[in-house]
C-alpha cells in the first residue's frame, strides 16, 4: 500500500476559493486487479473544481436571466476577481449540459403510471353595459 496526496487545487466555494489537497491510496501488492483496494473520496470527487452548493446556484442564476458571460462578473465578490472555473465558456458547457437534462426529462417514459389531469381553458370578459 502506498500513500500519498494529488495535487494541489482550489475548490471554488460560497465563500471563496479553498485550497485542497486530495489524498491518494495506491495498491502495490502482487494480486490481482480486482482484488486491489481502491480508495475514492465521497467528499472530494476526484474532478471537483466548485462545491455543490455553488453548483446549486448557477443554475438558478441562469434561469434568472444572467447571461453566461455575467455570470463571472456577478460572483467575482464571492468568489474573487478573477473566479476561475466560471469563464463564459465554462458557463455555455454547463448550459449546454442543463439542456441536454431538461430533453432527457422531457422525453422520459411515463407510461408505468397513471396520471389524472384536469384541462381548463376559457376567457374572462368583463363587459359593461354603456349608459
Amino acid at each position: 500500500m502506498r500513500h500519498g496526496a494529488g495535487p494541489a487545487r482550489e475548490i471554488q466555494t460560497g465563500i471563496g476559493p479553498i485550497p485542497v489537497q486530495r489524498p491518494k491510496v495506491r495498491d502495490r501488492a502482487d494480486v490481482p486487479v480486482e482484488a486491489k483496494i481502491r480508495f475514492s473520496s465521497a467528499i472530494l470527487p476526484k474532478w471537483a473544481r466548485r462545491s455543490k452548493s455553488l453548483d446549486a446556484l448557477l443554475p438558478a442564476l441562469y434561469l434568472r436571466g444572467l447571461s453566461t458571460g455575467d455570470v463571472q462578473e456577478a460572483l467575482a465578490a464571492f468568489l474573487g476577481a478573477e473566479a476561475p472555473n466560471l469563464s463564459p465558456g465554462v458557463m455555455s458547457r454547463l448550459t449546454a449540459d442543463w439542456q441536454d437534462d431538461l430533453d432527457r426529462w422531457q422525453r422520459r417514459d411515463l407510461s408505468a403510471r397513471r396520471y389524472v389531469y384536469v384541462w381548463a381553458d376559457g376567457v374572462y370578459l368583463q363587459a359593461r353595459m354603456e349608459p
